[in-house]
Order: C-alpha cells, then sequence, then structure tokens
C-alpha cells in the first residue's frame, strides 16, 4: 500500500474518529481505491461526505496528506473540525501572522499533522513547494477540482499550476479529485489537466432528496421575497443577489424588517465579509444576502433555505449554492424567484464581455439552460439532474414528488405527505380542530394558535402546498380512514406503525412532547460552547446530532457515545456538559425512567476509566501526555482539571499553563479591558508569543476566578 503501513481499518478509523456507523456505497469503493494507490475523480453532491473519503486514507497513510482547497474559510472549518475530533491537522494560507505560519511549518517538518490544508497559489512559492517535497506526502487531494476547467462554473488559474507541482513529488504520491458538480465535458478536463493515471471514476447520485425545489415568477420584488421569508420566521438562510447594489438594497430592506441579516459581496473589505461570515456560522445573525461571491467554503449544516433572487449565470452555480441548504440531510428549500429580465440582463453582459467568441457561446448556451428551468412546468428535480447527465431537459414522465412543479401537477409523493402529516398531528400535544392543523401545516398564522405553537419543527412543513391542494389530500386521508376530524383513528396509527414513526422505547414514550423544549436548550448550551472555545456551533454537533440526542435521550457517557455522530472523542470533549443539560431537563420535568440517575450517581460514575483525567493527573502525566492517551486535544486536559480544581481536588494551576506569560497575558487583559480570548490572543500574538486559548483560561480562573467552559 501507498505510503506506509496501515494501523488500524478503515471501519475502525470511522467509528473511532467519525462516529458513524457505516460509509456510503460510492464512499467505500473511493476509499479503498485510494488505500490500493490508484489515482481517483468523486463526484458526489454537497452533503454527501466527499471529504471523508481523502480524509480517512490520510488517517491510514503513515505520511501526511496535503488537500488543496481554494478558500481560507473552508481550510479553517475543515481543520477546525478535524481537529475537534481528535485529529492532527493544519492550514497554511494568507490569514496566518508569519510567527503561525513559521510555527506550522516547523510542526510539518517535524511530522506532527496528518493533513495540511493549502491554497493552489502557494503552489507557486518555492520555499514552500520544496517543504511539501521534503515531507513526501503520501495523497495530494484536490478538492472543488471543477475549479480547473475552463468548461465549468468557478474556473480558477491557480489550479492549472497543480500538475506541475504533482510532478516534482518523489516518490509520486496518490492524486485524488473531488467536486460536487461536474458535467461530463468538465469531469473530462479535470482527468486530463491534473493529469491522473489510470484513474477511478466514481460517479454518486446528485439527487438532495432532503430538498424541496420550488420556481415563483415575481411581480412585486421586495414583498415577494419578504412573504417567503415571513414563511420562516425562525430558520437561517440564504438570499442570493445578481448584483451588488441589489444585494445591499435587499439586506437594508430586511434588517429595517427587523431581521436580523448580514451582507456579503466581492466589493466589501475581507475584514468585512470574514465578520460576516463568521457571524453566520456562529448563529449570530439569521440571513446572509449575498451575490455569488458568499460561495465555496460555505460549510454550514443547518441552513434551511436558500433564496435566489433572480437566475444565476448556470445551473452548475444554481446547484451549488441552492445546495447549501440542508447539508445535515434536513428538510430544506431552495426557491427561485424569477424574473424574465435576468436572462436578457446577463446575455448582455455576456455578449458584452472580453471573453473569447468560443467562452462566450458556451456561457450563453449555459444561461439558456438556467432561463429554462426558470420557465419549465416539468420536474424541477429532474430537469436538474438530466442536465447534468447531458439529457439536457426533463423527461415528461419522470416526477420527484418533492418540488412546486411536482405539487401544481398532482405529482406529489403521498407517502411522504402522508409521513409528514401523520408526525406533525401525532406531536402536537394538545386537541387542534381541522381547521388549526391545516394552518399549522400550512405555515398560516392564527390568532387562536398558541404562541408557542409556531416553533415546533413541523409548523409549516407543508407550506408549499397550496390551501386547494392541501384540502383534497386531507379529504382523501379522510375518505381512507386515517383520519377522524382532527385525531389520528386506529388504522392512522397503525399506519404510523407500519412507517416506523413511533420511537421504540416504550420507556421514553412520555417525553415526545418535551423534545423541542430540550432541543432548543442543548442549541443553547451549544452556541455557548461555541463562543468559549472559538469554534462554530455546528462543528461541535449538527442539528440533526443535537435531534438524535434528544429522540435517544442518553443519560451517561456510554449511551451519549453511541448516539450517531458523537462518539468516543466528542463524548470525552462534549459528553459531561450535555448530560448535565439533559439531567437538569430531566428533574426539571420530573420524566420518570428505570435508566434514570441521580446527578451524585452520575458524576462519580467511571463508564469509560480511560477518560479519567484527573487520576492520569494523579499519576504524574503531563497534559500533553493525558491528551495523547485519551486521543482529545490538550485544551480539553485543562477545562477538566479547571473543573477538578474548582470542585475542591488537589491541581496545580502553574501546572496547566505557559508560566513565563503570565505577566504579559495580564498585562494585555488590563490594557484591552475584555474577557473575550479570542482579542486578547490576537494582541498576544501580534507582540510574537505563541499562546493558546488555554493558557488564557488558567490566568482568568487563577486570577479573577472567572471559569471559562
Amino acid at each position: 500500500m501507498e505510503g506506509g503501513a496501515i494501523s488500524i481499518t478503515p471501519q475502525e478509523a470511522l467509528n473511532k474518529y467519525f462516529a458513524l456507523p457505516s460509509y456510503k456505497k460510492e464512499q467505500l469503493i473511493l476509499i479503498q481505491e485510494i488505500l490500493s494507490g490508484k489515482d481517483v475523480l468523486g463526484v458526489l453532491p454537497t452533503g454527501y461526505g466527499k471529504s471523508l473519503c481523502y480524509q480517512i486514507p490520510a488517517l491510514l497513510f503513515k505520511r501526511p496528506t496535503v488537500v488543496i482547497s481554494p478558500l481560507i474559510s473552508l481550510m479553517k472549518d475543515q481543520v477546525d473540525a478535524l481537529e475537534d475530533r481528535g485529529i492532527a491537522a493544519t492550514y497554511i494560507n494568507s490569514s496566518l501572522s508569519l510567527e503561525e505560519s513559521n510555527e506550522r511549518k516547523r510542526n510539518i517538518r517535524k511530522g506532527k499533522y496528518k493533513l495540511i490544508y493549502v491554497s493552489p497559489e502557494s503552489l507557486k512559492l518555492k520555499r514552500f513547494t520544496d517543504l511539501l517535497r521534503d515531507i513526501q506526502p503520501a495523497q495530494v487531494a484536490v478538492d472543488e477540482a471543477h475549479c480547473i476547467s475552463v468548461w465549468g462554473h468557478d474556473f480558477r488559474p491557480s489550479y492549472l499550476d497543480i500538475h506541475q507541482f504533482i510532478e516534482t513529488l518523489h516518490p509520486r504520491p496518490v492524486l485524488t479529485a473531488f467536486t460536487a458538480t461536474a458535467t461530463a465535458m468538465v469531469q473530462n478536463d479535470i482527468l486530463y489537466l491534473l493529469k491522473l493515471k489510470s484513474p477511478v471514476t466514481v460517479m454518486g447520485d446528485l439527487n438532495r432528496e432532503n430538498l424541496y425545489f420550488e420556481v415563483i415568477s415575481m411581480e412585486h420584488e421586495q414583498q415577494d421575497l419578504l412573504r417567503e421569508i415571513e414563511k420562516r420566521p425562525l430558520e437561517q438562510g440564504i438570499i442570493y443577489c445578481q448584483r451588488r447594489k441589489e444585494t445591499e438594497a435587499v439586506e437594508s430592506y430586511l434588517r429595517h424588517r427587523g431581521y436580523k441579516t448580514g451582507l456579503y459581496h466581492g466589493g466589501m473589505d475581507d475584514e468585512d465579509r470574514k465578520s460576516v461570515q463568521e457571524a453566520f456560522s456562529y448563529d449570530r445573525i439569521q440571513i446572509v444576502v449575498a451575490t455569488n461571491a458568499f460561495g465555496m467554503g460555505i460549510d454550514k449544516s443547518n441552513v434551511r433555505y436558500v433564496i435566489h433572487l433572480g437566475i444565476p449565470k448556470n445551473i452548475e452555480s444554481y446547484y451549488q449554492e441552492a445546495g447549501r441548504a440542508g447539508r445535515d440531510q434536513g428538510f430544506s428549500e431552495c426557491i427561485l424567484l424569477y424574473r424574465p429580465k435576468d436572462y436578457y440582463r446577463q446575455s448582455q453582459l455576456i455578449a458584452s464581455s472580453a471573453r473569447s467568441e468560443d467562452r462566450k457561446i458556451i456561457e450563453l448556451e449555459k444561461l439558456k439552460w438556467m432561463n429554462e428551468y426558470g420557465k419549465t412546468t416539468q420536474c424541477l428535480r429532474s430537469f436538474i439532474l438530466n442536465y447534468f447527465k447531458g439529457k439536457g431537459t426533463a423527461s415528461k414522465t419522470t416526477y420527484c414528488g418533492n418540488c412546486s412543479s411536482c405539487v401544481k401537477l398532482g405529482k406529489i409523493d403521498l407517502s411522504d405527505f402522508n409521513r409528514k402529516i401523520m408526525l406533525a398531528i401525532h406531536h402536537l400535544d394538545y386537541d387542534m380542530n381541522p381547521d388549526s392543523i391545516r394552518q399549522f401545516l400550512l405555515g398560516e398564522s392564527n390568532p387562536q394558535m398558541k404562541d408557542d405553537v409556531s416553533q415546533l419543527s413541523y409548523y409549516g412543513i407543508l407550506r408549499h402546498f397550496s390551501t386547494d391542494d392541501f384540502t383534497a389530500y386531507w379529504n382523501l386521508f379522510l375518505k381512507e380512514g386515517y383520519l377522524s376530524k382532527g385525531a389520528l383513528t386506529e388504522r392512522g396509527q397503525e399506519l404510523m406503525k407500519e412507517m416506523e414513526l413511533y420511537p421504540l422505547e416504550s420507556a421514553r414514550q412520555d417525553r415526545i412532547g418535551y423534545q423541542e423544549e430540550l432541543f432548543k436548550r442543548l442549541k443553547d448550551l451549544r452556541k455557548e460552547l461555541s463562543r468559549n472555545i472559538g469554534i462554530a456551533p455546528y462543528i461541535i454537533f449538527h442539528d440533526e446530532n443535537l435531534k438524535d440526542i434528544v429522540r435517544k435521550m442518553p443519560l451517561n457517557l456510554e449511551e451519549f457515545s453511541e448516539v450517531r455522530g458523537v462518539g468516543r472523542v466528542k463524548t470525552a470533549k462534549y459528553g459531561h456538559f450535555f448530560l448535565e443539560e439533559i439531567h437538569k431537563f430531566v428533574k426539571e420535568h420530573a420524566l420518570t425512567t428505570d435508566l434514570l440517575k441521580s446527578p451524585e450517581e452520575f458524576e462519580g460514575e467511571q463508564l469509560f476509566k480511560e477518560y479519567d483525567t484527573f487520576y492520569l493527573y494523579q499519576k504524574g502525566a503531563s497534559i500533553e501526555e493525558i491528551a495523547s492517551l485519551l486521543s482529545i486535544v490538550p485544551g480539553t486536559v485543562v477545562d477538566r482539571l479547571l473543573k477538578e480544581h474548582k470542585a475542591g481536588k488537589e491541581v496545580r494551576l502553574d501546572d496547566l499553563f505557559k508560566k513565563e506569560l503570565e505577566e504579559e497575558i495580564l498585562s494585555t487583559i488590563r490594557d484591552l479591558k475584555t474577557d473575550k480570548l479570542r482579542p486578547i490572543r490576537d494582541a498576544l500574538l501580534q507582540k510574537g508569543h505563541q499562546v493558546e486559548y488555554t493558557d488564557l483560561k488558567v490566568v482568568f480562573y487563577k486570577h479573577f476566578a472567572i471559569y471559562k467552559k
């Protein structure tokens, strides 16, 4: 095998680091081919787990993997997520100070990282490429590989230098390329321009079943847009505009109506754009209004809708931008507010551009298909998928049952409708008459509806139905005997059991009515942790992870670790915080279960003896040794030992931080007059001090009795 010996299997790596039970078929094929030393091209849809395909081999290879990524923000998020799972990774780009960059390069030479993320532009720097050549990477992974093709929708000339860089590496590494959207022509360009050797190409199903597609012909632009936003008052979304001036007008319009919005376009300063992207990632703003400059690198999992105000230049761009909704596989909406004038405006811009005539012809053809999407009466999903297959138009006999065209044609997926309507009725914890249920499911306001009902997750889940369509299907439910007035009949309950919609554990049935409240509390806890740690909330846990925690209601570390996507590493980092909140919640609501233990029992329990940080500390292990033994980062070790000290246990605080920086840290805190960790650390780094957040936490605790989780 290339790159050295394997110490664990791919399945063991998946379980240990990502807490997932199994691979998807295409993922497994790609990983096996990479481990056998073959070059690959993976074309997998957004949210399918492309990065896993090169990250797992990187963990198994003895030598490091270099990942070429186009955006700084994408690198930082991916490295943060890997480090949070206990995987050694870093990135090198222009956002780093000289001191940070040099420190990371020294660590690269020492072999401290499994994955190293770099920009394609950095491959022009000889000293840096000499370093990469010296470490002899086992794999070079090219992310967003469509950027290499002039036929694609996001051509970047710097990608053309990748092949030349690969040619300088000896021994030659495995070369892997990944993209979410690529026509046959773009795939051929990737294979040819990267010079992949005897490559294996794996095409995933580009269909994103959790996305609902809708096209709305606009009459009154701002009012139509506001109407769509008002249907989704609690959800986070992205609004794409085609021009900067329009972006600014829309953002101002929504902000003055009370929405927490952010503006993002290419004419803004880098710092302003970074600030908006970070605020969106950390859930501090609800809506980003942007041009297509808000592009790759948006890895936020809980975006529930993407609205395009006017058509973009091609279907590739549209599907990639729309695909930023629902990355956690939750139900999400992709809405195009269509207006014919955009086609003519964009056609003129292309025709008057300085591009070659051949390029203009290609772009005008792509724009034509995007315009046809806005006008078609056929299935929207089939239109998109057939475009990528090279068929160009939707089959007249293919219906997805989950787009606005299918709803209008009456080609709705009734099984999906059954599921949504039954779950909604089942989760309502008080009686509602049929009219109120209809308003609840369609997301309509009703002054007689309880105040908190609009915050339930099923509120408005059938908002894409017209009242007439909904009534027709509702009457069919009544006729078939699944409903009687506003309640499920015995036959309806049997159908729910057949569809496996009831929770399996009867001991936890009584908790269903509390799920929404607990979900909100866990989200608040996640937000607090993210603020204190300095990483985005979705890196800690996706919304779908939190929902699974709520469904399974783990009451101890062992149960918590078994929740999908959690695993041992994240249990070690966050388990105590989330379990403490769950125990508090269970006691407040007097929920009964044979599994429930008192907080005292829970605190004293050692379900995972290898997690006992304080025990290892007592035995004389250093912070770094404890972190290595438990597969966690040193910062988590320090957090735990601070907690033990707070509880009265004997922990020597000076063991936990860089004692030589204590006075400098205190001086900086006094100068800045803030208790926020990030600006203090940034100021110290600018002074040339290699300080970590944990150093700051210990100083705050030691001198000001402030315990930052």
